[in-house]
């Protein structure tokens, strides 16, 4: 039997992440809020650790159970643990042995029990209860680095048990070492780019381009690199029957691109130094510097190379600046007076989101950037 497979994201990046899973070849495919399920083993849970770009993480559905009462959630965690139950392969004997240490995080919604911490100390409590009864020992719990990182989701009374195969957030890529205030999550970045519909070529452009992620993030997806390509760890490495052998297939296997990615450059400007320096050196780290050409400038006095080419911007909104309509309108003029032949995706925030900005976008889709809400903004300039 496939594992039953869930891949999280930022709220409004379903149909990226959907689109990226089809893409993998994955089956059973279904958006769920913030997240899209699907089938597969151990291979595709690997695979889409590596490749996912709008994903925050890939779990493992380990089973579902009542969870009304605190005694029904310990029961059915001890159930789980006692049982012949195996997961492509795993069983539940080698996956909940105590010499794997754990952690349990929960999260609750529509349900009578609404206290987190209480929820993942009951499915802690029938875990050891039943180790202690089938072992006779105990396995240890870890909360910086487990063995096993556990997530129970209780709604609507009902448990489910997902076990996280990534460890450290997707969105953690590992070159973004330099950071500016109110940075921008690398998961939208990635769907930004994808949401332009580009094919990968010529100039890509963020006239306001803080740390330099969406730069990073359309040169990847551009040239065809796994965005987990800089990571060192993985959850998944630390589980049992872990195949070394096939995690190094996953790695070798040519990434699809849109293109043939022939004049691609990467072009950034910025008003505060500290994020030209912060561009320049994530930029690097991920390999494409020689690629990039990062100053310090004013977005509207900024002379872009000609189009065809992808614009990128995440203009100062919200928590970050006041809003206007005369800002927004400014934005408007400079994508025509400028950016004629350009594809652009503004990430708009704040009151207005966007509203003003006096151009029709082909798409406005809704969207999260941390705490935030936005809208992406596609148009195409001509």
């Amino acid at each position: 039997m496939p594992l039953r497979l869930v891949a999280t994201c930022a709220l409004g990046l379903e149909e990226f992440l959907e689109a990226e899973l089809v893409a993998l070849g994955a089956g059973g495919v279904g958006r769920q809020r913030a997240a899209v399920a699907y089938a597969g083993g151990w291979r595709e849970v690997m695979r889409a650790n590596w490749r996912l770009a709008t994903a925050n993480r890939v779990l493992v559905e380990l089973a579902s159970w009542d969870g009304s009462t605190g005694e029904a959630l310990a029961a059915g965690a001890g159930e789980l643990v006692a049982g012949a139950r195996a997961w492509d392969g795993v069983p539940a004997a080698d996956l909940f042995h105590p010499r794997r240490s754990f952690a349990v995080h929960a999260t609750s919604a529509a349900s009578r029990l609404t206290d987190r911490r209480w929820v993942a100390l009951k499915v802690k409590d029938g875990i050891v209860d039943a180790q202690r009864r089938r072992w006779g020992k105990r396995a240890a719990v870890d909360r910086k680095s487990p063995d096993l990182q556990l997530r129970v989701r209780l709604f609507e009374d009902r448990a489910t048990l997902l076990l996280d195969t990534s460890g450290e957030p997707l969105d953690r890529r590992g070159y973004r070492l330099e950071n500016v205030a109110a940075p921008l999550r690398e998961q939208l970045a990635a769907a930004c780019v994808r949401a332009a519909g580009w094919d990968g070529r010529g100039p890509v452009v963020d006239p306001m381009c803080g740390s330099g992620t969406l730069l990073a993030e359309a040169a990847a997806y551009a040239l065809g690199l796994a965005p987990g390509r800089l990571r060192d760890t993985w959850a998944f490495e630390r589980l049992p029957g872990f195949a070394a052998a096939v995690w190094d297939g996953v790695r070798g296997e040519p990434i699809p691109r849109p293109g043939d990615g022939k004049g691609l450059s990467l072009v950034g400007v910025d008003l505060s130094r500290d994020a030209v320096h912060a561009a320049r050196a994530n930029l690097e780290r991920a390999g494409f510097a020689d690629r990039a050409r990062i100053s310090a400038g004013d977005a509207f006095d900024f002379e872009p190379p000609p189009g065809p080419g992808l614009l990128l911007v995440n203009p100062p909104y919200g928590e970050r600046l006041a809003e206007s309509r005369e800002q927004w309108k400014r934005l408007g003029d400079l994508l025509k007076q400028r950016y004629a032949g350009y594809t652009a995706v503004v990430i708009a925030g704040g009151e207005g989101m966007g509203k003003h900005i006096g151009l029709k976008p082909r798409r406005r889709i809704p969207a999260w950037n941390g705490a935030l809400e936005v809208r992406l903004l596609v148009f195409d300039v001509y």
